[in-house]
This record gives structure tokens, C-alpha cells and sequence, in this order.
């Protein structure tokens, strides 16, 4: 997997590094802005250059995202969070807490933006290994089966 963690072009992924080391938990609307414009400029410009693997643009996909549910920004939230999903999977694979509390967030996007059926199967997807890795009495584990219930709702009017 080493391999992985660092496909593509040194020069891109070595920027992406750096930029990645410096973001600080911004604080205010205008720093996560200021965020969000330096993820989307990176990642843009890397497209072609640097897959999704990479641990560094991995690491930039989740700040990216991160960002823009600090904006608000539910769709391009969901954008970036659908393609964090593989490299979780191929990072944390099996029963990793991590990628459940991923696929809960996308899944939580997915929801918020009316894709129901797609929703509740990545929401499926982090229930079961949340089972496994929190238990069924633990908090998170409450709000996922929550919203997980409200799908599943929403799926029977439509």
C-alpha cells in the first residue's frame, strides 16, 4: 500500500504535503473560506496528476470537505466526501472506526441532498461496522440509526 499512498507525481504530492501541514483549525467563515479556496486551488490543479489515493490528497479531499460543511456547502461537501469513500476503504479496511464515521458523513450529505436510496446504503455501510466498532449503545451509533430510520421514511413517500 505504500505504493499507493504516494502514486502519482512527486512535485504535486510534495505541494499537497506542505499545504496540508500548514492548515491550522480555522476558527472563523472567512478562514474556512480562506480554506476552502486553498483546497479547491490544489486539487484542481493536481487533477490528472494525483489520484485520490494519495494520502496527501486524500488528507485535502477531507479538508475540503470539512470546509465546505463549515460553509454550508452540502453539495460540493458531498463532492468531495464520495471521493474520499475508496481510499477509506482501501486505508481502513474491515471494521475501522474511521471509515464508519466517513461513510456516516457522507451518507448524512447524501441524505441532505434528497439521494435517498444512495444514502441509506452508505448509511447501511457504516451501521454495520459501527456495530462492531462502537456498539449499539453508543451516541453515534443512536444518530446514525436516527437517520438512518428517516431514509428509510422519506424512501416510503416518494
Amino acid at each position: 500500500q505504500d505504493a499507493e499512498k504516494l502514486a502519482g507525481e512527486e512535485h504535486a504530492w510534495k505541494e499537497v504535503k506542505d499545504a496540508v501541514n500548514e492548515v491550522r483549525y480555522p476558527k472563523s467563515k472567512e478562514e474556512w473560506t480562506n480554506v476552502l479556496a486553498r483546497c479547491q486551488n490544489l486539487l484542481s490543479s493536481n487533477e490528472g496528476h494525483l489520484p485520490d489515493t494519495n494520502i496527501y490528497q486524500l488528507k485535502m479531499l477531507d479538508c475540503a470537505m470539512d470546509a465546505c460543511i463549515n460553509l454550508e456547502s452540502w453539495e460540493e461537501a458531498l463532492y468531495y466526501g464520495s471521493r474520499t469513500l475508496e481510499p477509506y476503504r482501501l486505508y481502513y479496511p474491515g471494521f475501522h472506526p474511521l471509515r464508519a464515521v466517513q461513510l456516516m458523513r457522507v451518507g448524512k450529505l447524501q441524505y441532505s441532498q434528497g439521494m435517498f436510496p444512495q444514502a441509506l446504503e452508505t448509511l447501511k455501510q457504516a451501521y454495520n461496522i459501527m456495530k462492531v466498532t462502537h456498539g449499539t449503545d453508543h451516541s453515534l451509533m443512536k444518530a446514525l440509526m436516527e437517520i438512518k430510520e428517516e431514509c428509510e421514511a422519506m424512501m416510503r413517500i416518494q
